[in-house]
């Protein structure tokens, strides 16, 4: 079974592609026809593909190559941490809008209320987004 690529593969196999062209293994139309290839890999044989009949190297062992690519656990548990910090943000900002709206009718705008509560919605947002970074790439 394909083991499916992503942009880090394609864009590592594409940086060795260019590596081989600046040490003369390539002719400018091999690299184009090979960085193509490469670039829209789907599955790790297309990938190898584009890099065929060169020396070898990261690509070469099946072993090693599996190991550069994300499990399919990984990927699932990744997608969730985004899709759940994603809904956490959605009400912590529909949350604090709604009490900038009560805060405004109940005191009227001023300049601590129009500065505060973005500030706020930012920081919050922010320390929230890398969090889930952090999160995403153990």
């Amino acid at each position: 079974m394909a083991v499916l690529v992503g942009d880090r593969e394609r864009d590592r196999a594409a940086q060795e592609l260019q590596r081989h062209y600046r040490e003369g293994r390539l002719t400018t139309d091999e690299l184009s026809q090979r960085l193509e290839t490469a670039l829209r890999a789907r599955s790790s044989p297309q990938l190898r593909s584009a890099l065929r009949g060169l020396p070898a190297g990261w690509w070469a062992d099946g072993a090693a190559l599996r190991a550069a690519l994300p499990s399919p656990a990984r990927a699932v548990r990744n997608a969730a941490i985004l899709a759940g910090t994603a809904v956490l943000w959605l009400f912590w900002s529909v949350g604090l809008f709604v009490a900038f709206v009560a805060w405004l009718a109940a005191n009227g705008p001023s300049l601590g209320a129009l500065l505060v509560f973005p500030l706020l919605w930012f920081v919050v947002s922010w320390l929230l987004w890398t969090g889930s970074r952090r999160r995403r790439s153990r």
